[in-house]
């Protein structure tokens, strides 16, 4: 079955969660400019540890506003899976 896209590709990354679970600063940038700080849940790849603090990959990144950073840490998953904060 072929059909035509409604949006372009891009615009569909803003409707999928994805993790946190990349290994730079510049690629988590990367990451919310294409998907947005609100697609985005902390990643760790438990049970193999990358990081022994993940949520410090997320709080050192340079340029994230604390909004983002909410966002990433918790806040993201807490709406998704209707949990109150």
């Amino acid at each position: 079955m072929q059909g035509t896209l409604k949006k372009k590709p891009s615009e569909y990354m803003r409707q999928i969660y994805v993790d946190s679970l990349v290994f730079s600063p510049e690629a988590l940038r990367h990451l919310i400019a294409v998907c947005g700080a609100g697609q985005i849940g902390i990643g760790t790849d438990y049970p193999y540890p990358w990081t022994t603090t993940p949520v410090d990959h997320i709080l050192g990144t340079p340029g994230l506003s604390n909004a983002d950073k909410e966002a990433m840490l918790g806040g993201t998953m807490c709406k998704l899976l209707n949990i109150p904060t």
